[in-house]
């Protein structure tokens, strides 16, 4: 089995979308037999895709990456587990052992998918997902971390968004904790979650 991470300086890219090469591992009953440096192509984005495809891998690590570049990889049949932060070593011996899924490997902000959800064919079944700051769980977590910022004489943005979260950050479903990079522009009040149709808020990165 082949996987590629996402590198940059020995440690995995923040953005996969603007990462410029992968460290492909072939590994065999936890057994690394073979590791190379690949170059990704810059443009057209679909030439990762098929990069990663012609180098017969199955699974790519990486950080964040947008929404449309993960379902194209996913089309090709190949796992994504995104959203991973780390010592570029210690997330390949991670993966060898089967605990990559741990909080400890998440992005900052970022934690494990729910267990047990399932998304389409050759999608991860266990994706990790962003959540948002400050809590949106039962018990009124999210109205109680709004007052606290008009105490701190912070606003809040459109949708319940921070009004501080800048050109970066991320897009995230209040309901089901779905996450993805911001993309300048286009508003993540205006969108919707792919997977429950609940519109989006704003998180700072």
């Amino acid at each position: 089995m082949k996987a590629a991470f996402a590198a940059w300086n020995n440690r995995i890219a923040p953005v996969f979308d603007v990462a410029h090469e992968v460290h492909v591992v072939e590994a065999e009953s936890g057994r690394i037999l073979a590791e190379t440096r690949q170059s990704l192509p810059d443009d057209p984005p679909a030439q990762r895709a098929v990069c990663l495809v012609e180098s017969g891998v199955a699974t790519l690590v990486c950080g964040a990456i947008s929404r449309s570049m993960q379902a194209l990889i996913a089309a090709y049949g190949i796992r994504v587990f995104p959203f991973v932060a780390g010592d570029l070593r210690e997330i390949i011996d991670a993966w060898l052992s089967g605990t990559l899924r741990s909080r400890h490997y998440a992005m900052p902000g970022c934690g494990k998918t729910r267990q047990g959800r399932r998304r389409g064919p050759g999608q991860e079944e266990n994706e990790m997902q962003a959540r948002a700051r400050g809590g949106t769980g039962r018990g009124g977590g999210r109205g109680q971390g709004r007052g606290r910022r008009r105490q701190a004489g912070q606003g809040a943005g459109r949708m319940g968004g921070p009004l501080e979260a800048g050109p970066n950050g991320f897009c995230v479903c209040p309901k089901c904790g779905y996450s993805e990079p911001h993309v300048g522009g286009q508003p993540c009040f205006a969108q919707r979650c792919p997977q429950c149709g609940a519109n989006m808020t704003r998180q700072a990165s």
